[in-house]
Parts: structure tokens; sequence; C-alpha cells
């Protein structure tokens, strides 16, 4: 244990001071004797700038109140806040353990554990965020990992309520700069997704042992996170399975409305990648839609730092953008459309056709010179059946968002659809979501006729809100993505909900 800071005296105020455990940007957190109840507590002092500050004072005694109750097993229990002597305080549990930043100076951590650990965390977010507070400042020096791996969530005290419009400050941020969103340097409010995209690069680096971006000054991080593609855990020291790069991308997309509903979800996600996947297509890994900027407002206060830092780093870094163009149709002819000649069928509803860059990946391996290439037939064939399991495995009889499911020889927008179109718009979705699978409807019980192609996404979800969240969330309305249960045992009565 570090020794007490001299400035601090032994006795403050009802606590006697054992020592300094900690020492950060927002004060410093010391091992005490609360002696009215008897009981060893960790008490952070907040730093002296913050107690001096009025809106902060406010808004502190607001946002602690809303953190004590917040009732999360991986959430530090707040016994305690206010103010003596001048100093605001916060009375917490004393964790016995080390930071997840102590664990991580040792070397990286196995995919395993780093995802189990992630997966903690985002228990804490989600409960945060379900009472309306945003943590802002997800980062490994607040993550507290007992010797048996159970994992708290330090630091909900100084959390911001989404209804407060006071953030900080003047020309100061709350939160650490190498795991800030892009969206976090402008001037809206924050939401649950920033915490997102910092839980997203607190894995990176747990898999990693670096931080996302390099960099040391304001404007080297701000372009990165502004700017950069965010980094492959795969292509780091270490052997990383290759899914992982998908579900970083998702989790740190400049957009906020691109990444994970909720943090379980990017948990889920993390934990599906350490799977084994599928070999036969290469997951494209440059999502355009994934590198969209976060909307920056723009303001009239040319006195406001934030935005003078940000204009002159938008000024200096510039990524050229390649769009994809998005086209959505839906499906109108009745299923009884006549039938293309092939030995599997699709149908309608709903549909997402997307049409991109005609270099989308290959479902299969160049044909030697004395083979023939695979038909779009076959090639769906196989994609269906190397998919079947992994569904089955880890997909059947949960809710999971469904993209598209056409018959050929079905006329939408005027398109009659055959293996080939499917085969294309099937790898394409596949190619901006890697967890997405291919289903025939004849192998599953809940789809209402046999003969017909299926897109899902890999994301589970307890009941249909939490994939039709996913949806919206990605943009899609109520005709072009649907919550579906794929099931072998279950009949097609309810198995599938619309926004």
């Amino acid at each position: 244990m570090a020794q007490a800071d001299p400035a601090m005296p032994r006795e403050f105020g009802r606590y006697r001071l054992h020592g300094l455990l900690g020492h950060g940007g927002m004060g410093d957190v010391y091992e005490a004797l609360d002696v009215e109840k008897n009981r060893i507590v960790a008490l952070k002092v907040l730093a002296a700038h913050f107690s001096r500050d009025q809106a902060f004072r406010a808004r502190f005694r607001r946002e602690a109140r809303a953190a004590a109750s917040v009732e999360e097993p991986h959430v530090i229990p707040i016994h305690d806040w206010g103010e003596i002597d001048g100093n605001l305080y916060i009375d917490m549990r004393l964790v016995r353990g080390q930071t997840l930043q102590h664990l991580i100076d040792v070397g990286p951590l196995p995919p395993a554990r780093a995802v189990a650990i992630t997966a903690q965390i985002a228990a804490a977010l989600d409960a945060a965020h379900a009472a309306g507070l945003v943590h802002r400042d997800v980062k490994p020096q607040n993550v507290i990992v007992t010797a048996t791996d159970f994992v708290y969530l330090l630091d909900f005290g100084i959390a911001h309520a989404r209804n407060d419009t006071h953030l900080t400050m003047t020309g100061q941020w709350i939160g650490s700069l190498d795991y800030m969103a892009p969206e976090r340097f402008g001037v809206d409010p924050p939401t649950p997704a920033v915490d997102i995209y910092a839980l997203t690069c607190v894995l990176y680096q747990m898999l990693t042992g670096a931080k996302p971006f390099p960099g040391d000054t304001l404007q080297q991080l701000m372009a990165a996170h502004l700017n950069a593609v965010p980094p492959r855990p795969s292509m780091s020291s270490q052997p990383l399975p290759a899914a992982l790069d998908a579900v970083v991308a998702c989790g740190m997309a400049k957009n906020p409305r691109y990444r994970y509903p909720t943090a379980t979800a990017l948990a889920a996600a993390a934990t599906a990648a350490l799977r084994p996947q599928p070999t036969h297509v290469e997951a494209g890994w440059s999502d355009p839609a994934l590198m969209q900027p976060a909307p920056v407002p723009v303001s009239h206060d040319k006195a406001n730092p934030i935005l003078i830092a940000a204009g002159i780093v938008a000024g200096l870094v510039v990524v050229a953008l390649v769009g994809v163009v998005i086209t959505v149709a839906v499906a109108v002819q009745p299923a009884t459309s006549a039938t293309a000649p092939t030995t599997r069928h699709r149908s309608s509803t709903p549909t997402v056709t997307v049409t991109g860059r005609p270099d989308s990946p290959t479902a299969a391996p160049a044909p030697s010179p004395t083979e023939a290439a695979p038909t779009s037939l076959q090639r769906l064939n196989r994609l269906a059946s190397d998919d079947h399991s992994y569904v089955t495995a880890y997909l059947a009889d949960r809710w999971v968002p469904q993209l598209s499911s056409k018959r050929p020889g079905v006329v939408d927008d005027g398109i009659v659809w055959d293996n080939d179109t499917t085969l294309q718009e099937h790898l394409r979705l596949r190619q901006r979501y890697p967890s997405a699978r291919l289903l025939w409807s004849g192998d599953w019980s809940t789809f209402s006729a046999p003969d017909f192609w299926v897109t899902i996404v890999g994301f589970t979800f307890a009941d249909s809100s939490g994939a039709l969240t996913w949806c919206r969330n990605q943009g899609f309305d109520r005709d072009h993505c649907a919550a579906k249960i794929v099931s072998t045992t279950r009949s097609a009565a309810d198995s599938t909900a619309y926004n």
C-alpha cells in the first residue's frame, strides 16, 4: 500500500485514513476506517479543482445518488457520498484485488479470460445504462479483478446522467483519451454507446497488451479515434482468431449507431468469436459503414476549445471512405411464383438487397484447371451445410436478427431472383456482418415454407426485443429486418417478430 498523501490529514471527518490505495486524475483513493460504522472502506476524495466547481458539485450529488441505486454484482456498492471540509468524497466497499491494468502490464490475457472479464464489465454497464447512467471512464484502471477473477467496475459515482446537460468544467473531459469515443470530442451529451466503444478498446488491450491507438498527445489520439481504422487483434503478435477483428470493428465503429446495441451484445459477440468458425468464406474486413464518422455538431461558440481542437485535427487528418450504396427492396409477389430449376429454393420476407462494389469475397477456392467452377447453387448448398452445425450449436432456439429470405423465381422490385443473385446478396451481407449465416428453410421447423434461403446474423438475444433493437440500431425498418427463432423442435407459430 502506498503512503498516504502528506497533505491529507490522518482524520477526514468520521474516517481514519490508513493508507493511499491509488491516485488518478479524478482524485485519490484511501483505505479508511469509518469510525461510526466500524468498517473498513475505500474512500475516494475528489481532486480539489472538481470540488471547487459549482456545476460539478451539484451534478456529483445527483449522480452519486443514482449510482448508489444501481444493484448489480459487478458494480462496487457505494455506501455514502458528500462533502467534508470542502472536499467531495465517495465511500465505497473495499474490495481486495488488483486492477485490470496491473494484469495487462504483466502481458496479454488469454482470450477466454479476456472475454470473460469483458462479459462481467458489460453486465455492470448495462445495469447502469438501464438506470440512466453513462460511465464515461471505462478503462483498465477502473476495473478490479479479485483472486477468483470476479470483476468490479469502479467510479460509477462520477458517471454521467443522460438527462444532465452539464458535462464537466469548461474545456475538460472526464475520461481517458485512450478509450474515448469519437463523438466525445463534440458537444452532444454522452450516450451508452461511448461506454461500448471504451469497453471494446479495453477488450483489445486485454487481448494484445497494447492500447488500440498509439500516441501521447491530444492531437494524435483525437485524430486516431476520429479517423483511423479500428485495429485488428489478429494482426498483433498474439495468436488470436480473425473473428475477433469484426467484433472490435463493430464495437469501435466511428458512428455510434453502428456499434453493438448493448455492452452484453458486445460480450456475446466476443464469446462467439472464440468458437470454431467456418473457413469457407473470407469475411470482409473493411466495412465502409463502420468507418462513417460520428456526427460532430457545429457550434458558433468560437472560444470552445474542444471544437477548436477537433477542427485542427480534422484539417490535418483526412480519410477517404469508399461508400456503399444500400438499396432496400420488399418482396411483393406471392410465394407461388414460378420455381427455378434447382434442388433448393428461397422465399421472400423480409428482404435486404445490397448493391456495392463487385469485388465481394468469394465463397469457394478457385478451381484447378481440370475442375469446373462450382455453380451458385453448389456454393449456396455448401454455405448452408457448413453453417448448419454452427447455427445448431450456438444460435438455435434463441432470437436472432433475420435479414433476408427469398425463393428463386420470385419477382422482387423488378428483379427475378435466382441462385446467382441470391449468392451475391448473401455474400455482401456476410461482408458487412461477418457473423451472418445462411439457412435452408427446409432444415428448420420454424419457417412457413421448406424451400427458401435465409440470411441471419449471429447475435443471439433472450427475447425478440433485443433482436429488434439491433435491427433499429442498424437502420433497418420492420420490413427489412425481423427477429427470428431458428429451431428444429418448435413450430413456426410465434417464431417471428417485427418492429
